[in-house]
């Protein structure tokens, strides 16, 4: 009697109990507050991991960082929790000295505060290529700096990623390095076969962002691409002409997406697909593209950003600001002419007038570097003009060349991050690699174009091109002269040295092997080989790249 007394008694809070426990099993859904592995959604039963970009830094790139930091609180604000979700951004906005907010970074005018509560995972020198691949596959042991925090996915998790900065035919830019569509493809081609995930979906803000899919992504490896732009045109900044005394805020694709889900409150309610096809529609200045594996696109957006109902709208409160779009190439240039516009004093107004020559000088210098790569590469000046005037046909298949070609370019040429106007012409190193032109003939051309004379001379001015490419690629993280601090120390790498120098002198050998049989007198070594030989110590091979660089 007692006892059935007592299960009526409990007979209501155990109804209750087990209610909870089919609601989490049934929705995936968790407590965002709880940072206990237990509580964390899809715990034993499928989760989503998030990972979110901004590759830029400098003042003219605000929008970035402003569309990640916005994108973090659309996936919190819909269920995911913060310990899934992992952030990489410079973090050098908020802090700025032209910041007339500090400590806050908006995406729309007047809107909320975007910064506040967002946890940054990697920030500064440690937003890289090399870290975002680490994270991505969840390589603990490869990841440089920042807190540590890879994507720790099983065959049953689902992975949103999403990322925003400059762009170019066939890669994506970081702070001081970019990723390369070969890189990228190649990590997820490894990520689905060790099984790292069950479905990963990629939305890409950058200028011809298309290129780094179109034709290259594989619809069989569970993989659903939405870009900003197709293979061949600009992304467009938005909200650029504020009354905030602010760059651009946002990029119109991204602003796009997330008002959408901030729009939606429940994200079940909509497909991937839906979403798509509604930010193509208003995103009216680039061509929103979409890639791989187009079945995944019939799954709930809720799936990648989360099944909680969102209590509200984050950001943008009705009516609507007008969007005031600018390209992306052309903001820096934008910008110094609204300073002008809206300047009264004559002095500051001819130091902006200034500025903006100078910067069409420098783009009359590039223009003609490039058109002299051509002119050397290729002879034939119809051929000449198709390189010049037309993007790749079939996207990026060359990858290796590719890959090769813009990191000589970026390293020895024009930084692409102090010069963003140079992604412009990336299509035509690509075209170059299309038309079968080998790398190091590539390369060979650029360090004649780039590398002053006097610089060329320190290595006797023979060197072959692919052992200089070794050389540049290992030490130079960025041209010198600016920001010298984030220069690699050559003295922090005697190991690394000590490694090349062993490839070199068995290189050397392998050569002269090669070529024992073929009655060439010792007196006809190569100049190369006489300038590696004479730069055989560790010190001088270390002293001589930082002449070089």
């Amino acid at each position: 009697m007692q006892s059935s007394l007592l299960f009526l008694l409990l007979a209501p809070l155990l109804g209750v109990v087990l209610g909870h426990i089919h609601d989490f099993h049934g929705r995936k859904r968790f407590d965002s507050s709880s940072s206990e592995e237990d509580d964390l959604p899809g715990a034993g039963d499928g989760a989503i991991w998030a990972l979110l970009v901004a590759g830029s830094n400098g003042w003219y790139n605000y929008r970035h960082q402003a569309d990640v930091c916005h994108s973090y609180h659309v996936l919190l604000n819909h269920g995911i929790h913060p310990d899934r979700i992992i952030t990489m951004m410079f973090d050098d906005i908020a802090t700025h000295p032209e910041n007339r907010f500090p400590g806050q970074l908006f995406n729309a005018p007047n809107g909320g505060d975007v910064y506040k509560g967002v946890k940054i995972d990697y920030k500064g020198n440690n937003v890289t290529p090399a870290n975002f691949l680490a994270i991505l596959q969840g390589q603990k042991d490869k990841v440089k700096g920042g807190n540590g925090r890879v994507i720790e996915s099983t065959k049953n998790d689902k992975i949103f990623v999403y990322f925003s900065d400059h762009g170019a035919v066939g890669l994506i830019a970081f702070p001081t390095q970019m990723l390369t569509v070969k890189q990228l493809n190649d990590a997820l081609k490894e990520m689905h076969a060790k099984q790292k995930y069950k479905e990963l979906t990629f939305y890409l803000e950058a200028c011809e962002s298309g290129s780094m899919f179109e034709n290259i992504l594989k619809k069989d490896i569970n993989v659903y691409a939405i870009t900003a732009a197709n293979s061949h045109e600009s992304s467009w900044g938005c909200f650029c002409d504020n009354d905030m005394e602010l760059p651009c805020l946002g990029d119109q694709f991204s602003v796009n997406w997330m008002t959408d889900s901030d729009n939606k409150s429940d994200l079940d309610a909509e497909t991937l697909d839906e979403q798509f096809n509604i930010v193509k529609r208003l995103t009216d200045k680039s061509h929103v593209m979409h890639y791989g594996d187009l079945q995944i696109a019939r799954e709930k957006v809720a799936e990648f950003q989360g099944h909680e109902k969102a209590p509200r709208r984050l950001i943008l409160e009705q009516p609507e600001p007008e969007m005031s779009l600018w390209p992306v190439r052309e903001i820096p240039i934008l910008m110094l002419r609204r300073e002008i516009d809206r300047s009264n004093d004559e002095g500051l107004k001819a130091r902006l007038s200034k500025k903006i020559a100078q910067i069409h000088q420098k783009r009359h210098y590039l223009d003609g570097r490039i058109e002299a790569l051509v002119r050397e590469l290729i002879r034939d000046p119809n051929r000449q003009r198709q390189i010049l005037k037309t993007h790749p046909r079939h996207g990026v298949t060359q990858m290796q060349c590719h890959h090769d070609v813009v990191n000589a370019f970026h390293r020895i040429c024009f930084d692409f991050n102090e010069n963003p106007y140079a992604l412009k012409y990336v299509y035509v190193l690509a075209n170059l690699c299309e038309d079968r032109i080998d790398a190091d003939r590539v390369i060979e051309v650029l360090m004649d174009q780039c590398v002053d004379n006097d610089k060329r001379h320190s290595l006797d001015g023979r060197i072959e091109a692919a052992l200089v490419r070794e050389l540049i690629w290992k030490w130079c993280s960025r041209r010198p002269g600016v920001h010298q601090e984030k220069q690699i120390e050559i003295d922090s790498h005697r190991d690394e040295i000590r490694e090349f120098e062993h490839r070199v002198t068995t290189k050397q050998s392998e050569d002269t092997a090669n070529s024992a049989g073929s009655r060439r007198s010792a007196s006809t070594t190569s100049p190369s080989r006489r300038s590696l030989q004479i730069y055989s110590n560790v010190d001088m091979l270390a002293m001589t790249v930082e002449e070089l660089l």
